[in-house]
């Protein structure tokens, strides 16, 4: 989040009233969905998901975002992010721009994106210092973002009218099926230990990440191993080394770990 960029869920009239005299030339990014939003199972996303108000240069689409919530993109930002999801839609959500940064940003394209941050437990995870805290996979919401300043005339700058019900003139519906990417220059997973009873093997693996979750894949050579349907799910864990278990098979000789998509 760059400095001084706030967000609130409120009518917009309010926001206005609350502008202080200081930041008459912030801008506001106003935008909601009518959902049902969905997951990439076709779930409808749980109160207190996450949309993205991001943005990218002209000519260009959002490139997306990496699993630790940051741009995929250098040339990309996630301008602020909050948990707005709410009965199955982004409710009607304002995010206040400080001015300075708007200029700086004024002549790209302004987009919002569903953002699926839910753990392993199906929670919402949420957001720090406006950036989502993970991003398993992403959507693009199809539909305008109004931009207006924040003084009391509240003039109009860019993007699309707003319909009664104060969703964005011409915004759909949106599912988040696009796989976040792995950040660069991310260690790999690193197995460190394997134990192998009689009915399970387990391995013990270290440089993981909280925003990341593992599984074991695995197969009769080394240089050909796919998918082990019989193995743990497990979330990184930043510092601590995690175990993750899989059924013994004689089909099955060698194994490693890779992030569960």
């Amino acid at each position: 989040m760059r400095q001084g960029a706030v967000f609130a869920v409120l009518f917009l009239g309010c926001v206005f009233a609350g502008v202080a005299e200081g930041a008459l030339n912030d801008r506001l990014a106003r935008f909601s969905t009518p959902g049902p939003d969905r997951y990439a199972d076709g779930s409808i996303v749980v109160d207190g998901e996450c949309y993205a108000l991001v943005w990218s240069p002209v000519g260009r689409a959002f490139s997306g975002f990496n699993a630790d919530g940051t741009a995929a993109s250098a040339v990309d930002r996630v301008v602020l992010a909050g948990p707005l999801a709410l009965g199955g839609r982004c409710r009607d959500a304002v995010f206040q721009i400080p001015a300075k940064e708007y200029e700086a940003l004024k002549n790209g394209v302004w987009a919002v994106c569903l953002v699926d941050t839910r753990n392993l437990a199906g929670v919402p995870v949420g957001v720090k210092n406006g950036k989502p805290l993970r991003v398993n996979r992403w959507g693009v919401v199809s539909g305008g973002v109004e931009i207006t300043e924040a003084g009391s005339a509240g003039r109009k700058l860019a993007a699309a009218s707003t319909t009664s019900n104060g969703s964005a003139s011409g915004a759909s519906v949106v599912r988040a099926n696009r796989l976040s990417a792995v950040p660069k220059n991310l260690l790999p997973p690193k197995v460190t230990a394997i134990e192998v009873t009689d009915n399970e093997v387990w391995l013990a693996v270290s440089d993981t990440v909280p925003y990341l979750d593992y599984t074991i894949i695995s197969g009769e050579k080394p240089n050909d191993l796919k998918e082990d349907y019989y193995s743990d799910v497990v979330e990184g864990n930043t510092g601590s080394e995690i175990a993750i278990g899989t059924v013994k098979w004689l089909k099955r000789r060698f194994f490693t770990v890779k992030r569960a998509e």
